[in-house]
């Protein structure tokens, strides 16, 4: 660690150390904390890496410039994997880093400004180097005046050098030092001044865009000369041989700031610098830069013309404030005269939260690129845009119920269709990759909505290739985001988090919202898949308090989902069952893959409360939204109540033979099966049944599909010795470790599972009569009514009813209003006589 103030001469020291390491042909990498993508890249690859090799060391300059972000990653290998870096951090203030505790490891090193203090000799050589005359006692009064600061030391020799006067008060305070620097600006060459004043808005600078951005061919040579005199440019290269970087040191660009604001012909060459930087950044395709350059250049067109070719790209890379700062700059009215933008302004507006004003351009945009499509005589390629822009916004309000998906989908497919000609004749221009990756993005997310998932995989698939070949990081990590959820709902839990992962790690704090919550409830159930709860519980959190979650359809199904999981798992079964009364709000039918899922989490919580009625409610919900081949493998687990263990085994079977079962519901019953197996006594069918189970469970680690299983000791026991016998499955050991250290909570509570909820492997009488005739009248009891009247048989009360079926006492009362309908009674003892008389009991 390197820690001083700015003048002290911290970045010379640093690229004169690197540049003499390269001489002597020793590795060293210099990263600017401007690009602090570079030093994530280098710490990603040291996880891991070989501690028998020392690594080349990399210096961060200007390290309190780095993101959170940053400053995480790099603590985090600081503590878990120190030797596999070697860093030299420079910056002005100390950083969010262990370095006490490396210090006491004997592991790092702190130098501060005292350490980079000129000595007397030190300072003498150094005013000597600018001042050839000065004498001793010149450079005795700005030793004590200085304080051996570096850069007042070299501002003062220069004054002396241009003067001869070393009696001017050369102290360090600022005033004085700004009038110093002041004196010294004053003295460069006009032309030299000008390249400075039209390049210092840049962060770094190279002597090519020093060039463009001043105008001065020559602007180069002048840059290397300044940096080789010493003069607040530093120049330094990523690697040998490279084109020189030149960093401009904060005095000097402060003073050129305050130049500029008293000075208009300095402010001109301001904005004829940002004009052409403008240009510049838009012909290399750097959005953001292209962007705030144009802000700059004093010309509203230019201004428009960017924000309608990048804005977009700026927006999806999270800079919401640097467009929104471009509409500001626009006069009054321009974009009511140039509708173009339209489209733009409703994609910032959707961003920030504005959704009345979002709506507004959606609407505005669609009207105005109609129009466009109408006037076939004044069409241009900024048409495009404009429906790609108006498209997305329609894609967007789809989701939300807002806009008819069909529609939005129909018209995207229409537009994005190769080769496709407008009714017009006019062909379609192509679109930006950034604008195209968002768009397919959005489509594919609306695919979603409306049950296409092979459509939106493969669109997502396109979107990806498109942000990756722009190189546009927030884009990618949308996609990837998007994707998960995809994955997710197929079953793919291990690929699922893979890619939600990837998302954060690729994007971090910069990611979208409704890109970041798609990422947090997948990871959410990666962790439940992988039984640990307290993880699943944290990214459940996250979910619960973004905004977005509630109004997206299918992250808050997905969130409500993964919040009954863990409610069960608690012993909450009663909220568990509250949350699951509604489904989420929507403007339609839900997803077929969101209606089974819930159907089955559904059937789940009935069967844990033994509500029978809410069991085939559930079944009838799954045939009803397509899900055929889930609803006969829970009829065929459903089959356990009767206690023929055999018919269930065959159903089972069945069931299961068809192939095209969720993946989570299959591994399930298999593990199901392998259990009914033991019952029976069958143990090389239940070893067979145990394999099976593995090799459905092990693609995608689908732990918690078989963790009620995992409740059964007769289970545990057979994989135990499974897993020590000559060959067992490689993810065998995995499963034993996870399943026997799983404890959950609902059967604490009063839960019982279909395992578990009648006595198995014990064949139980006939099923009992539920039909009869009454007063010539047939009438048919349901199950749970045939339980509540066996309940009254035993003299029980509504309470002790409604504990023994796992039922709420209005549930009772209802079942009971139901039952002496039937019976044609009005109270308990004519119905028990009633139902006796006619073989009901």
């Amino acid at each position: 660690m390197l820690v001083a103030p700015a003048g002290t001469g911290k970045t010379v020291l640093l690229s004169d150390w690197a540049a003499r390491r390269r001489d002597t042909g020793q590795d060293v990498l210099w990263v600017p904390a401007q690009e602090p993508e570079i030093l994530e890249q280098i710490l990603a690859e040291a996880d891991g890496a070989d501690a028998t090799v020392m690594p080349a060391p990399v210096v961060v300059d200007d390290a309190h410039l780095l993101p959170p972000s940053t400053f995480a990653a790099l603590a985090k290998v600081l503590t878990d994997e120190p030797h596999a870096v070697r860093l030299v951090l420079a910056g002005r203030y100390d950083l969010p880093l262990p370095v006490a505790e490396l210090e006491l490891r004997g592991l790092g090193s702190t130098l501060r400004s005292r350490d980079l203090r000129f000595t007397d000799s030190e300072a003498a050589a150094l005013v000597h180097a600018h001042a050839e005359r000065a004498t001793a006692e010149d450079v005795q009064i700005l030793q004590q005046k200085t304080a051996g600061w570096a850069a007042a030391l070299v501002l003062a020799a220069r004054a002396i050098a241009s003067s001869g006067d070393a009696a001017a008060p050369i102290v360090t305070e600022r005033p004085v030092l700004d009038l110093l620097l002041g004196e010294t600006f004053s003295t460069l060459d006009e032309r030299v001044q000008t390249m400075l004043l039209s390049t210092f808005g840049a962060t770094t600078v190279t002597g090519r865009l020093a060039a463009v951005l001043s105008g001065d061919p020559d602007a180069g040579p002048m840059l290397a000369d300044l940096a080789g005199s010493g003069l607040l440019v530093t120049a330094y290269a990523d690697e040998p041989g490279a084109e020189p970087i030149y960093h401009y040191h904060p005095l000097l660009v402060e003073l050129l700031r305050r130049r500029v604001v008293g000075r208009p012909e300095d402010a001109r060459l301001i904005v004829a610098a940002h004009h052409r930087a403008a240009l510049y950044y838009e012909n290399r395709g750097e959005a953001g830069a292209a962007l705030r350059n144009a802000l700059g250049a004093d010309d509203p067109g230019l201004l428009a013309r960017v924000l309608l070719g990048h804005g977009p790209t700026v927006l999806a890379g999270g800079n919401l404030g640097l467009v929104g700062a471009g509409f500001e700059a626009l006069p009054d009215g321009y974009v009511d005269a140039h509708p173009q933008l339209l489209g733009v302004r409703g994609l910032m507006r959707r961003l920030t939260g504005d959704v009345m004003g979002a709506m507004m351009d959606a609407a505005s945009a669609a009207d105005a690129a109609e129009a466009a499509a109408e006037d076939t005589d004044s069409t241009t390629p900024d048409d495009d845009a404009l429906e790609a822009d108006a498209l997305l916004l329609q894609l967007w309000e789809s989701r939300y119920g807002w806009y008819d998906v069909r529609d939005a989908i129909n018209r995207t497919g229409s537009f994005l269709l190769p080769n496709h000609a407008a009714e017009n004749g006019r062909h379609r221009a192509v679109l930006g990759p950034e604008r195209l990756a968002w768009l397919l993005i959005e489509l594919a997310a609306a695919e979603t909505w409306a049950d296409g998932l092979d459509e939106a995989f493969g669109h997502l698939d396109e979107a990806l290739v498109t942000a990756r070949m722009a190189g546009h990081r927030q884009l990618i990590a949308g996609g990837l985001a998007h994707r998960a959820v995809v994955q997710y709902v197929r079953g793919q839990m291990q690929t699922a988090a893979r890619s939600a992962q990837s998302a954060l790690d690729i994007a971090g704090e910069h990611l979208a919202e409704d890109y970041k919550v798609r990422a947090h409830v997948v990871l959410g159930f990666a962790a439940l898949n992988q039984l640990d709860l307290e993880a699943a519980q944290r990214w459940e959190q996250k979910v619960a308090t973004t905004d977005v979650a509630k109004s997206d359809t299918v992250v808050a199904a997905l969130r409500t989902m993964l919040r009954v999981v863990l409610l069960i798992e608690k012993g909450n079964l009663d909220e568990a069952r509250t949350e699951l009364t509604t489904d989420p709000t929507s403007a339609g039918p839900l997803p077929s893959f969101l209606a089974r899922d819930l159907a089955l989490l559904r059937f789940w919580v009935s069967v844990l409360v033994g509500d029978r009625s809410g069991v085939e409610s559930q079944l009838e919900v799954l045939e009803r939204t397509g899900s055929q081949a889930e609803a006969d493998l829970v009829r065929a687990l459903d089959l356990v109540f009767d206690g023929d263990l055999r018919a269930t085994l065959e159903a089972i079977e069945a069931a299961l033979a068809k192939g095209d079962v969720h993946p989570v519901l299959a591994a399930s019953a298999a593990a199901f099966r392998t259990v009914l197996l033991l019952r029976l006594g069958d143990d090389r069918a239940a070893e067979t049944a145990l394999i099976d189970t593995l090799n459905r469970v092990a693609p995608q680690r689908m732990l918690y599909a078989v963790a009620s299983a995992g409740q059964e000791p007769a289970f545990l026991d057979l994989l135990r010795r499974y897993v020590a016998g000559p060959s067992p499955h490689p993810y065998a050991e995995v499963v034993l470790e996870k399943l026997s250290g799983y404890e959950s909570s609902w059967s604490d509570a009063g839960g019982v599972a279909l395992l578990t909820r009648t006595p198995l492997g014990v064949k139980t009488a006939p099923p009992r009569r539920l039909e009869a005739v009454i007063n010539g009248a047939r009438i048919k009891l349901t199950a749970r009514e045939a339980d509540v009247l066996d309940q009254l048989a035993l003299g029980s009360s509504y309470t002790e009813i409604a504990q023994a079926l796992f039922i709420t006492e209005n549930t009772v009362k209802t079942h009971l209003m139901s039952l002496y309908r039937k019976l044609g009674v009005e109270k308990r003892s004519a119905a028990l006589r009633v139902a006796r008389s006619v073989d009901l009991m």
